[in-house]
């Protein structure tokens, strides 16, 4: 199945990233988008997050200007943290991705064309608490659960981390819709002059 998209001008991530957002929002209208969000422990910054229906999305784009060298370690840093992992590919990458890329990883091919499924994403189930909790403020983690005590941040998420997968789960995709909605909202409000710094990246 193909989404059709209206790409005219050069296949940048940027532009390809407004083509994919187009095709995150007709599959789920009220799911939020985020671009360039740093995550986990390896402070890593992903493309793409889409949240949707309580669960959390990674987005990998390869334009056919980009390399693939460090797809295999992008992944496996997405895989403890994200419920779903989607790579959007230009064709010239899709051969070799498609050899290299866990079963449960989906797979799109996108052109100025369209959007095309080739392979799609099942569930990750190779989440850890702790990277949901790392990726979380020790000082929000405290206050939200109520942890009591002078704690350090290591000792703060050690509490929470007793806490079910299903409970850590559901407060980090609260978290993270929240923060992105936030940035979404700052970034309406920002004047098209504005110079983006690293502190402009979603830090969730």
């Amino acid at each position: 199945m193909t989404f059709a998209t209206n790409i005219t001008k050069r296949l940048t991530a940027n532009v390809l990233k407004e083509s994919i957002s187009a095709y995150l929002s007709s599959r789920d209208p009220n799911g939020i988008i985020g671009s360039e969000v740093m995550y986990g422990s390896s402070r890593r910054v992903a493309d793409m997050v889409f949240i949707s229906n309580g669960h959390s999305y990674a987005i990998e784009i390869k334009s056919e200007f980009d390399s693939t060298v460090r797809l295999e370690d992008q992944l496996k840093d997405y895989q403890t943290l994200f419920d779903y992992i989607i790579i959007f590919s230009a064709p010239n990458h899709i051969n070799r991705i498609n050899t290299s890329i866990p079963d449960y990883v989906g797979l799109y091919s996108i052109n100025k064309y369209g959007i095309q499924k080739l392979r799609g994403e099942r569930k990750n189930r190779n989440v850890q608490k702790s990277e949901m909790l790392i990726s979380i403020p020790s000082a929000t983690i405290k206050t939200d659960f109520s942890v009591k005590g002078k704690l350090s941040s290591d000792e703060i998420r050690s509490v929470v981390l007793r806490k079910s997968m299903k409970d850590v789960h559901s407060y980090f995709i609260k978290y993270f819709k929240e923060k992105l909605e936030s940035s979404a909202s700052r970034k309406r409000n920002i004047a098209p002059e504005r110079i983006v710094t690293f502190e402009d990246y979603i830090i969730i």
